[in-house]
């Protein structure tokens, strides 16, 4: 038996928490599935990737006004909050600012699809260290990360 279905509007119904999750989920296999896929290219293909996200993400940021670390970190976790639901601490000015990940949902759902052994996970984590150093570079900011688990900050200075 076949069933059918007329057309029908369908309403959003998920909760936000539920988005969030989704959207978290959804970047971090695609996050997965491309850097698998580039892998096959060649570190050039991967690196060349990154530079260009980190151009478009700089772009969208400047867009927004940042000029600043402080504001920089800002617009990060508030971006990162807001679509992922990830739970992050900010301090700092104009000179020197930090961004702390007392959860990072992506993160969180790339460790649960992508099953990393130790290794992988050593070379997502040394992955992000270089976006966000290339990202701080679009803005002429030195980066620098720290992991200390389960947290990570990000330090931006001028």
């Amino acid at each position: 038996m076949t069933t059918a279905i007329k057309p029908t509007p369908v309403e959003a119904k998920w909760d936000t928490k539920k988005v969030r999750e989704t959207i978290a989920e959804v970047l971090a296999v695609r996050h997965l599935v491309t850097v698998n896929v580039l892998s096959k290219y060649g570190e050039s293909a991967i690196k060349e990737f990154e530079k260009q996200m980190n151009a478009k993400k700089a772009e969208w940021y400047k867009q927004a006004g940042v000029k600043t670390p402080v504001e920089l970190v800002k617009a990060m976790a508030e971006f990162e909050a807001n679509i992922f639901g990830s739970k992050i601490k900010i301090e700092g000015d104009d000179k020197k600012a930090s961004l702390t990940y007392e959860a990072c949902a992506v993160w969180n759902a790339m460790q649960k699809h992508g099953k990393f052994t130790p290794n992988q996970q050593k070379e997502q984590g040394e992955m992000f260290e270089q976006c966000i150093k290339g990202l701080g570079q679009e803005f002429g900011f030195k980066a620098d990360i720290r992991f200390e688990e389960p947290c990570a900050t990000i330090t931006f200075s001028k």
